[in-house]
């Protein structure tokens, strides 16, 4: 209500009571609050229900991430094959390292450090009481097939070995075991034969076919006495 629209009493009659002024004042501010709250109703939406949509510009970062992040793996997934990351890769390696030439003393050094040495330790001196040593082994230096047969399928039970005995238990790396192949098992045995005091002649891949082939149907580890039956202490 203006200014303007208020009640002005003519003369003579009575003056309005206070009460009826305080009314007005109330129902005047109640008025501006109907106001103010209809300009703020109309300056915000309505309420929806359900969600919020993706901004698009969201949409599109996500979109060029997946992009990105397919043509990545698509580029180095190296076919997803296990045996994609070799052994022999050293950081820096280029092409031309790639071809070198097959080194059977490199390699067995490193299958023995990472398979053989917690046992038969890197002296190749063993541990007394546990594992027999391999430095001066007639077991290692004699004949190549009790040493090949023995990486292939292991040995189990006592042991004599440099007078002293050994009972326990050596895996097999053939394939009853880690699987190695003929390479492999060429490049650790030859390695063990020519390493600290030993002088043995290396061992060939040829030769560890052949006597793969030979022992085909053998299951289980050997024991020292099937060993010393086919191929006696020299």
């Amino acid at each position: 209500m203006s200014d303007q629209e208020k009640y002005v009493p003519h003369p003579g009659e009575p003056a309005p009571e206070a009460g009826n002024e305080q009314h007005e004042a109330a129902a005047y501010g109640d008025e501006e609050m109907q106001i103010v709250h209809k300009q703020l109703e109309r300056e915000n939406g309505e309420p929806e229900e359900g969600f919020t949509p993706v901004p698009m510009v969201l949409m599109v970062c996500f979109g060029l991430l997946f992009f990105w992040a397919g043509m990545y793996f698509t580029k180095y997934n190296g076919d997803f094959r296990p045996d994609v990351f070799g052994t022999d890769w050293t950081p820096g390696g280029n092409s031309a390292q790639a071809q070198a030439p097959f080194d059977p003393i490199k390699r067995g050094d490193k299958l023995f450090s990472n398979n053989c040495a917690a046992c038969h330790q890197p002296d190749g001196n063993g541990v007394p009481g546990a594992f027999p040593p391999l430095d001066g082994s007639p077991w290692v230096v004699g004949a190549p097939e009790r040493f090949v047969k023995i990486v292939m399928r292991g040995l189990h039970g006592p042991v004599e070995v440099k007078g002293n005995t050994f009972n326990g238990n050596m895996p097999s790396y053939g394939e009853n075991g880690l699987n190695w192949d003929d390479r492999d098992i060429s490049a650790i045995t030859t390695f063990v034969r020519q390493n600290w005091s030993n002088e043995a002649p290396p061992i060939s891949e040829e030769q560890v076919a052949e006597i793969r082939a030979s022992i085909a149907d053998k299951t289980g580890a050997w024991t020292a006495a099937e060993l010393l039956a086919l191929h006696p202490m020299e």
